[in-house]
């Protein structure tokens, strides 16, 4: 499973957060997880904050055979 921030352009994050990245696109979660191998894989938006910068978290989840 991950846990982390939709696509933002909420540049300063990096200065507040130490944000690296600004958020992933769901497409890439879902990428990321289907290379490493994963299969049912899903995005899901599960939260948005009601006020700006108005972050959206996503939950990317798949299943890995032994």
């Amino acid at each position: 499973m991950i846990l982390d921030l939709n696509e933002h352009t909420f540049e300063k994050a990096r200065e507040i957060y130490a944000d690296v990245w600004l958020g992933f696109k769901e497409s890439t979660l879902h990428s990321f997880l289907k290379k490493a191998g994963f299969t049912q894989v899903e995005v899901t938006a599960v939260a948005k904050e009601p006020s700006e910068p108005y972050f959206e978290t996503l939950l990317a989840s798949g299943v890995k055979s032994r």
